[in-house]
């Protein structure tokens, strides 16, 4: 038997053990052939496919790290096994070897901008805010009529804590693309509320409302933040601005609405809003449920167990 022949014969019986999910013997198989053909990308790439598929993650990262050194090798450079690693590491929380990839790919691609914003995302992830930066403030230069770029920017200012920098830059964003400019505030809203700043989330979310007033997101995401403010009758009129522009989802707005309310411990005012939710739609047992948490909560141990009695019978 031939060599060429050997080895289509064991990548037919490799690949048999894959689909039959027999990965401890498509791995042997494999390996095998990966040591018979050293070098051979389409090899490595099923040898990691199997580790992976078969639970052995880290020999899996290992296959696709040799693969990715194959990939920068070339001059033509696919990033393949780059795509599957910043995967794997995102997924495990790996950040510090995500961004030991991600800087290894943009020394050898240094004017790849798609690379460059793995970068400045691995390195936002891995806490280091300040080479976030830079990383983003380079591809402002690079690419300056790219909107998301200064998003991107805007994201790791204010994760260094510059709020006025992180404004100024999604107002840039808002300048390239004045058609997206509820969706870019909305975003820097979302990234104040992660930051834990509600009132600097509260002016964006009014800009937001100010380019779109018809949009009951904006309205329910204020008034969020006003019940984390203590502004409960403030958000209250936020979320009945919501309902009268989507009267269909009234249920589920009040049912948000009575959910933030309890989550900041304002349980006698999450009562009544719960009640909304049932008289609009008295189907839902959900609804009944949050009511009884509530009641359990305040004390009102007679009306929770009816109340949750009632859920039952709608499930």
């Amino acid at each position: 038997m031939e060599n060429s022949d050997i080895t289509e014969y064991l990548r037919r019986l490799a690949d048999e053990c894959l689909r039959e999910k027999r990965y401890d013997d498509a791995v042997l198989l494999y390996r095998k052939l990966v040591a018979m053909h050293p070098g051979e990308e389409s090899l490595l790439l099923a040898l990691a496919w199997a580790y992976h598929d078969g639970g052995m993650r880290k020999e899996a990262v290992g296959s696709f790290e040799q693969l990715l050194a194959l990939e920068l090798e070339r001059k033509v450079f696919t990033g393949f096994a780059f795509d599957e690693l910043v995967r794997i590491f995102k997924e495990e929380g790996q950040y510090e070897r995500l961004v030991e990839i991600c800087e290894r790919v943009v020394a050898e691609q240094p004017d790849d901008i798609g690379f460059l914003g793995d970068l400045g995302d691995a390195y936002l992830k891995a806490g280091n805010a300040g080479r976030a930066v830079e990383v983003f403030e380079k591809m402002t230069k690079m690419e300056p009529d790219a909107s998301m770029v200064f998003c991107s920017l805007g994201n790791a200012l204010v994760a260094m804590g510059d709020f006025d920098g992180a404004g100024k830059a999604y107002e840039r964003a808002v300048e390239i693309d004045p058609s997206e400019a509820g969706i870019f505030y909305g975003r820097l809203a979302g990234v104040y509320c992660e930051a834990g700043h509600d009132a600097l989330a509260e002016k964006v979310f009014r800009k937001c409302i100010e380019y779109r007033q018809d949009e009951p997101a904006y309205h329910v995401s204020l008034g969020d933040v006003l019940v984390r403010q203590g502004r409960l009758n403030d958000a209250e009129l936020a979320y009945e601005r919501a309902i009268e522009l989507n009267r269909r989802d009234a249920g589920a707005y009040y049912n948000r609405l009575g959910n933030a309310l309890a989550k900041e411990n304002h349980h006698l005012q999450a009562i009544e809003i719960f009640k909304k939710a049932i008289a609009v739609d008295p189907r839902n047992p959900f609804y009944y449920v949050h009511l009884a948490d509530s009641y359990s909560v305040c004390g009102l141990t007679d009306l929770a167990g009816k109340t949750r009695r009632e859920a039952e019978s709608l499930k």
